[in-house]
């Protein structure tokens, strides 16, 4: 039994569902009327929500609005700006109620009147970057420009134009930086130029033409938009001029050079060093920081960059590229001079490049010498510098080379035990084997290249004259012989006859 119930009512949706499809075919095939005149697809023009009048149809209600807005924009030669939100709804309505085109549009217009926006003016406001500021016209927007610009275009060579940019928002405008004497009416001569593109001139040489400004343009992409504003909110030339123009601090990272520690690079940015640690995370005044490492600094910018670049000629000093001949004979670090350099004087046309005044580059275009420099020229050694050896092994420091008792002390000096091996310092030729006075015993050793090696206060001596040694060999035995204080060994460089400090040898 209850499953035949079941089935029965399965029967009885099936037949209501599709008397509801059947009704609903009904309803959209034929519009709904109400006492034979009312129907759903009249529309009813509201304005901020408030019902305004009825039309036949949407397109007459559309076209009632711009007659209304057509009429009310005729009455002034500016744009009329509106606080109006329009709909048009589907509305069930007799026939009375509808209004013809030209009574809708009279209904539109009556409202619209109560709509207009009194405290707001057309305006244009100046987007740079994520600075703005809105001035009353586009002439006080070209006079701000002009009065950026003008600090550094001293001659006014260079006008401002204002363009409609079409890949923008409607009204938008972009800024152009042009010369003025290169118009349309003045095309530039075209001139004769060499393989590489440069302008040439009779003789052959290159034409780089006058010295002055080449080219001026903002280094900030600038946007100029037509805006409505309450005059409150607008903004004078002067004061805008001072808002774009003041330095604000802008963070920019700094590669650290050969050179630099924390306080040379604060002084470079005009920064304390606590201003640099502060802006740094983790950096300490006693951090180690190396050669392409990168920190914070502080930059000072305004707003607004003009970037300029000017030809100019000038008159220098310059000096040669010093000169050098190598001679193998000589040992690296023997110089001597063969020429004397003599300055020279030149003529330079460069094109120099500033941001907001500092120059940030310079190029050279042409030169022409006037007085030929002379170059210094200098004759190096290249040969590799022979290796010394203490003469001892061990031993304590007790006297180093120069002034000593009122005298210079030519040599160094080692405390070592009497009978210490001692070893000759470089290869040679034993030229003195013996009794020096005050030397005591006393070993030289000539090594061929205007160099001696004299060790003194030998206990005993294992060489003879004429006799070649090669280095490390044991020449003698240390001790305490002659003007001696104690037991130690004498050590002297000789170059040249002149003694020199051991210690820049070993």
């Amino acid at each position: 039994m209850k499953k035949c119930k079941n089935s029965t009512i399965r029967w009885k949706w099936k037949m209501y569902r599709a008397l509801l499809i059947a009704s609903g075919v009904a309803l959209l095939a034929f519009p709904v009327t109400i006492n034979g005149n009312m129907t759903a697809k009249r529309y009813q023009v509201a304005i901020n929500g408030k019902p305004v009048g009825i039309a036949e149809g949407q397109e007459q209600a559309v076209a009632a609005y711009e007659q209304a807005r057509l009429t009310l924009n005729a009455q002034s030669d500016k744009l009329t700006l509106l606080n109006a939100e329009v709909t048009y709804e589907p509305v069930k309505a007799r026939a009375s109620q509808v209004s013809t085109e030209g009574e809708l549009a009279q209904q539109v217009y009556d409202e619209l009147l109560n709509c207009q926006v009194q405290d707001k003016v057309l305006a244009y406001t100046m987007k740079i970057n994520n600075y703005t500021v809105t001035l009353p016209s586009e002439a006080e927007v070209l006079a701000l420009l002009e009065q950026v610009q003008s600090a550094y275009d001293i001659d006014n060579e260079f006008v401002i134009e204002l363009a409609s940019d079409n890949k923008q928002e409607v009204g938008a405008m972009t800024t152009n930086v042009v010369n003025a004497s290169k118009t349309a009416n003045n095309p530039p001569i075209l001139a004769a130029t060499d393989e590489e593109g440069n302008p040439v001139v009779a003789d052959g040489s290159v034409d780089v033409g006058e010295d002055g400004i080449l080219s001026v343009e903002f280094q900030e992409q600038i946007e100029v938009v037509e805006t409505y504003a309450s005059k409150g909110l607008l903004t004078d030339v002067q004061t805008a001029y001072e808002g774009i123009t003041k330095e604000q601090e802008n963070n920019e990272v700094y590669e650290v050079q050969s050179g630099d520690c924390l306080s040379i690079i604060a002084d470079k940015y005009g920064m304390t060093t606590d201003e640099l640690l502060s802006i740094n995370e983790g950096l300490e005044a006693d951090s180690n920081i190396l050669i392409g490492d990168q920190i914070v600094v502080m930059v000072p910018k305004p707003e607004l960059s003009v970037l300029m670049q000017e030809q100019v000629t000038y008159t220098e000093d310059y000096e040669a590229e010093v000169q050098y001949v190598d001679n193998p004979d000589k040992y690296v670090g023997d110089n001597t001079v063969l020429q004397e350099p003599q300055t020279g004087n030149r003529t330079v046309t460069a094109v120099v490049s500033y941001n907001n005044g500092t120059e940030t580059g310079r190029e050279i275009i042409k030169e022409q010498v006037n007085t030929e420099a002379v170059a210094k020229i200098v004759e190096r050694g290249t040969k590799a510098l022979p290796t010394y050896i203490r003469p001892t092994t061990y031993g304590t420091l007790t006297s180093g080379f120069g002034p000593r008792w009122g005298t210079t002390h030519k040599g160094i000096d080692w405390g070592v035990p009497v009978g210490t091996a001692c070893r000759a310092s470089r290869g040679g030729r034993v030229v003195s084997a013996g009794w020096s006075g005050g030397y005591g015993y006393c070993v030289i050793i000539d090594h061929g290249d205007g160099v001696r090696t004299r060790y003194a206060h030998l206990s005993s001596i294992q060489v003879s004259n004429g006799q070649y040694v090669e280095q490390g060999e044991v020449i003698a035995r240390t001790g305490n012989t002659g003007d001696s204080t104690g037991p130690h060994i004498h050590f002297e460089i000789i170059v040249n006859g002149t003694a020199v400090n051991p210690a820049k040898y070993l």
